[in-house]
């Protein structure tokens, strides 16, 4: 994994990152009013991480983002707009209702990020496996045409789906410090279904800050990150 690479060929995941984040943002945002509630029906995941990485590039290139919202890790597209400032509330009932529309959204901001990089000629590739506290990743790499090699990393959850914080732990993770402080002040049921949620992507996010690519400062960003979602009890 990486964080950088020329703007030109293949943006960076940070930028990406928060592209996809801001528009997730405004889709919850706009149904969080009247009670957060799904029209997006989460389905079943690919059958190999290659297909996932496959499947995922076909239907963002159709623009069939609701189809794509299905190769997400449920429930990690509305965690990680804790960092765009949505509500408690509302990623609160998001997680209880499904979170199939953010999903949506996300990749649908994450194809306006690539352009027709990643909806081009790419070579998509298995990588083998890594492990963290018990949970087995799938290592995914994609290289665009003239481009340099990026990874995305899968899980078996229902079927092979994107890990969002082991692919794009980097560019999530300083956005996320305050929400999760904030959370951790909180006694009520919203915070306390959050930072329950949240525990599920500790060892996404230990598989991030591995990237040895990274940054000395983007590695310890993901790893406060993971000390204050473990300061929880």
């Amino acid at each position: 994994m990486t964080d950088c690479g020329e703007p030109g060929v293949f943006p960076t995941w940070w930028v990406r990152m928060h592209r996809s984040l801001a528009v997730a943002f405004l889709a919850l945002a706009a149904c969080s009013g009247g009670g957060a509630t799904t029209t997006v029906t989460i389905g079943e995941g690919a059958s190999d991480p290659v297909a996932a990485v496959e499947e995922l590039q076909g239907f963002l290139a159709q623009g069939n983002f609701g189809a794509a919202g299905s190769l997400a890790v449920p429930g990690q597209a509305v965690l990680a707009s804790l960092g765009e400032g949505v509500t408690p509330s509302a990623v609160a009932a998001s997680l209880e209702n499904g979170d199939g529309d953010v999903a949506a959204n996300f990749w649908n901001g994450f194809a306006q990020g690539v352009g027709d990089t990643f909806a081009g000629e790419v070579t998509i590739e298995d990588l083998g496996t890594t492990s963290e506290d018990g949970v087995e990743f799938f290592v995914v790499g994609v290289t665009p045409e003239g481009g340099d090699q990026r990874v995305m990393i899968t899980r078996d959850v229902g079927g092979q789906r994107v890990d969002l914080f082991a692919t794009f732990g980097a560019g999530l993770a300083e956005g996320m410090m305050g929400p999760v402080e904030l959370l951790l002040g909180s006694s009520n049921d919203d915070s306390q279904l959050i930072l329950s949620a949240l525990q599920d992507v500790v060892p996404s996010l230990l598989v991030a800050a591995n990237d040895e690519s990274l940054s000395p400062d983007s590695v310890q960003r993901i790893l406060q990150l993971v000390e204050l979602i473990t300061r929880v009890g």
